[in-house]
């Protein structure tokens, strides 16, 4: 059960039609799959006329939750879960796409599409540095301030002119074992397993056999050289 107290209003009314999607009575056509996640699929839509008369975006993201084999808790939980998250990253002030809609029969959500570079091909192409690195961290401590973390793994952030953006929505009450620090920054450091694990689907390039957590152990001396530079004030 959907717990209306708890979650933002939908923003503009929002109905699936087949391959189309009705936000405010605007059509918007699907134009390609974006990714898979633990529970959900995530899909580009175009706006049918090009331009919206409302002043809605002419691209919006679909998120619609689905059965996987990761898939672990009730559709509608997860979704209240994402929009509860949405409400902890407005109050964190971080980067994040806007809340367009939602559907609470249909188990979906749409937001504001971010174009930009998304970390994980930057890491592929061994493209992080020290500004990357430095940019995640101020938006970590911000986070934690604030008393969230987020979900670190590089898929979930786009770097755009205007800065970094976390393009999920999910954020939970802040706890150091899943920070960026002692968790996600293991991530953004292993680019070949990163490959390897795109390549094959096989967790076990980036993470210990079993766990949802990364291997560090290879990490660790260069984590330490980053926090040392960029982050002397974090302890791990």
């Amino acid at each position: 059960m959907m717990h209306a107290a708890l979650n933002p209003p939908s923003p503009h009314p929002m109905q699936l039609d087949g391959e189309h999607l009705l936000l405010a009575g605007e059509v918007y056509a699907l134009v390609t799959e974006l990714g898979r996640g633990k529970s959900a699929v995530s899909y580009l839509y175009q706006h049918a006329e090009g331009n919206s008369a409302q002043g809605l975006p002419s691209q919006l993201v679909l998120k619609r939750y689905c059965s996987t084999s990761s898939q672990t808790i009730p559709f509608a939980q997860a979704l209240e879960f994402e929009l509860c998250s949405y409400l902890r990253l407005q109050q964190a002030n971080i980067a994040h796409p806007q809340l367009l809609g939602y559907s609470t029969t249909e188990y979906c959500l749409a937001k504001e599409y971010i174009p930009g570079q998304l970390i994980t091909d930057l890491l592929l192409q061994n493209a992080l540095d020290d500004q990357h690195f430095r940019t995640i961290l101020v938006m970590a401590a911000q986070l934690q301030q604030a008393g969230w973390h987020i979900d670190y793994f590089p898929a979930n952030f786009v770097l755009t002119p205007h800065g970094l953006y976390y393009i999920d929505y999910e954020a939970h009450p802040y706890n150091a074992e899943w920070d960026f620090a002692h968790w996600g920054i293991f991530y953004w450091l292993n680019p070949e397993g990163m490959r390897q694990f795109l390549a094959t689907g096989d967790h076990r390039h980036i993470n210990k056999p079993g766990q949802p957590k990364p291997w560090d152990e290879p990490f660790l001396r260069q984590r330490e050289s980053l926090l040392r530079r960029l982050a002397p004030e974090v302890t791990v």
